[in-house]
């Protein structure tokens, strides 16, 4: 083996080095090895892309899988909408309605369910699939768990009330959910429903944007992010739809997409939690 010597002038550059590292870290109170903690909640601000996130039987290796036969064959995907109802929605059911296609809504209990009870009922006689999206849409995971639950079983009712039926998914109010939140929609029967393709639709306003990135962003078991509360998303909906269908996608609800879902589990799952929510 060769013995390599280092001049004086090179070991004392080298401590020289070592020395101002250890003073870096000494000011500031930070190890410079360190890497940043990651949030406890997972979350997702509904203006933002979606996160980097896995199926549970991608995650798992080979074995079942948590689709449904009909979409383990075929190429699915569930539009998704947010915050309704509100004064478009009637018009996105009439898209649906003329489109053949069936999504899930989302829906806020306290102005929205109260503004439109009859469009709760429209969208449920329709056959589309609603879930609850909270009374008043706050960020769940800032809350005690008993207003947690109180957010969730307000509109468990009310919805029950208008449509003879219980919801059994929920989406959390920015896509923040934690240990608690879970705990709560476990006790309610209610599964997360989170999303992994959104047209970041609060953000890019006009119709044809919205259009553009629901296709290119289009996965198979995909979920759709978008609010049928939005003037330029509602008018998207033909366009995607039609797009969708010539990429091959079969449109279905998030029941028809998954099996056996748990309640208090999250479809999709994210691998990570995503960047905080802007202020």
């Amino acid at each position: 083996m060769t013995a390599y010597r280092l001049s004086p002038r090179a070991l004392i550059a080298g401590l020289a080095a070592s020395i101002l590292l250890f003073g870096v870290g000494c000011a500031t109170g930070e190890r410079v090895a360190d890497a940043p903690k990651a949030d406890a909640a997972q979350h997702v601000h509904e203006g933002d892309e979606s996160p980097a996130f896995h199926d549970r039987a991608e995650a798992q290796g080979p074995g079942p899988l948590p689709y449904t036969p009909l979409c383990r064959a075929a190429k699915c995907i569930a539009l998704t909408f947010d915050d309704g109802p509100g004064p478009y929605t009637a018009s996105l059911l009439d898209i649906l309605g003329k489109e053949g296609v069936r999504a899930t809504f989302f829906l806020v209990g306290d102005k929205p369910v109260h503004t439109y009870p009859d469009l709760v009922r429209r969208i449920a006689a329709q056959g589309h699939v609603i879930g609850n999206h909270t009374w008043t849409h706050p960020v769940l995971t800032g809350l005690p768990e008993a207003e947690v639950l109180r957010q969730l079983s307000r509109t468990q009712s009310v919805i029950q009330q208008l449509t003879g039926h219980k919801p059994t998914l929920m989406r959390p109010p920015k896509g923040l959910t934690d240990t608690r939140v879970t705990g709560a929609t476990r006790a309610l029967g209610l599964s997360q429903i989170l999303w992994n393709v959104t047209a970041t639709d609060y953000h890019n306003r006009t119709t044809e944007l919205v259009r553009k990135l629901v296709l290119e962003r289009a996965r198979r078991n995909g979920v759709v992010l978008l609010h049928d509360v939005l003037p330029w998303t509602v008018p998207a909906v033909p366009g995607i739809i039609t797009g969708l269908r010539a990429a091959g996608y079969t449109l279905v609800t998030v029941p028809q997409l998954y099996e056996n879902m748990q309640p208090g589990e999250q479809y999709p799952v994210w691998a990570t939690p995503a960047p905080k929510p802007h202020s």
